[in-house]
């Protein structure tokens, strides 16, 4: 029988090896990801402090060339063991941060900040009012969250709506840190937090993280990195761009390995993070690669020894 463990802090590192990491804002080779509050992973092994498992919420391909959870290491403080996968009506955050409150009531206690792509489950449609959820926390406790910080997941939008969504989430990273193998909303307490059920750690975004927060906040599940994203996108003419889709660019001198994404916003603009220092921002076609979509048309999409793709994942079954 395989062993579930759930994430019970904020945020949580996933490690390539059992090692810690920095507070720092710098290129760390062994960070994977990270996982978010009530994200279930998959059980592997362990060693006194670390456990080894799959997030299994997140999609790879390229780890062992098969679909799988993301691997790495998480510090045993940061999950508990369950026994079955939970079943509830679920919800997802869908702004910058959400607080968990003692009580439905602006001045309740904040038992926890979560950031925004985070599932929550509620305890029944009933335990609710006008402005806030009682959701299910870890070790049968209960909190409340405002109904306007929560999307519920399995509510029915047009191709349309999800697009706009789409663009509106992803404008609230704008700002955010680049961090390598980031995948959380930038939480400055969490950074520096000394409370004792809080990890602290940096929070923050690299490309691939932020589209796939972008999509799991809108309730699609897209795989965590940026060659898997194009791996499993529909490939589209840069005359089917639309907003809301995805544009990606290959390492140099490789044009069939992808390591960049960016959210298409239309009018050959779009959303990126794209390097350690650097924030979440707005950028143009132009700007970036030197020419216009048309030019980079008649330039077979070939610039600076890249290649620039065009992807949907939107209306496509996911």
């Amino acid at each position: 029988m395989e062993k579930l463990l759930i994430v019970n802090v904020p945020v949580a590192n996933l490690r390539r090896k059992p090692v810690d990491a920095t507070l720092e804002y710098v290129h760390d080779d062994l960070q994977e990801t990270q996982v978010l509050f009530n994200e279930v992973l998959l059980y592997k092994d362990e060693n006194k402090d670390w456990y080894h498992v799959e997030a299994i919420e997140q999609q790879e391909f390229t780890h062992s060339n098969i679909w799988q959870g993301y691997p790495g290491w998480v510090r045993k403080k940061s999950v508990k063991v369950i026994d079955k996968y939970p079943e509830y009506d679920t919800v997802v955050v869908k702004n910058k941060i959400a607080r968990i409150l003692h009580s439905p009531s602006e001045t309740a206690e904040v038992l926890l900040t979560l950031s925004i792509g985070t599932r929550l489950w509620i305890k029944g449609k009933e335990a609710s009012n006008e402005e806030y959820y009682q959701v299910e926390l870890i070790n049968r406790k209960y909190g409340w969250v405002k109904k306007e910080d929560v999307n519920i997941m399995n509510k029915k939008v047009s191709e349309n709506q999800i697009r706009e969504k789409i663009v509106n989430t992803g404008k609230l990273f704008l700002g955010v840190p680049y961090l390598w193998g980031g995948r959380s909303m930038y939480i400055p307490e969490l950074q520096f937090s000394v409370h004792p059920k809080l990890q602290s750690m940096a929070t923050g975004v690299d490309c691939s993280g932020l589209t796939n927060l972008v999509f799991r906040v809108n309730n699609i599940d897209i795989p965590r990195d940026a060659h898997e994203q194009w791996m499993k996108s529909e490939h589209i003419t840069s005359e089917e761009l639309k907003t809301g889709d995805l544009l990606f660019a290959s390492t140099e001198g490789n044009i069939h390995s992808i390591n960049h994404v960016m959210l298409y916003m239309g009018d050959e603009r779009f959303i990126e993070v794209s390097e350690t220092g650097s924030f979440v921002r707005l950028n143009t076609l132009k700007k970036k690669f030197g020419i216009g979509i048309s030019k980079l048309a008649q330039h077979h999409f070939l610039v600076d020894n890249k290649k620039i793709y065009c992807g949907r994942v939107i209306g496509t079954g996911f």
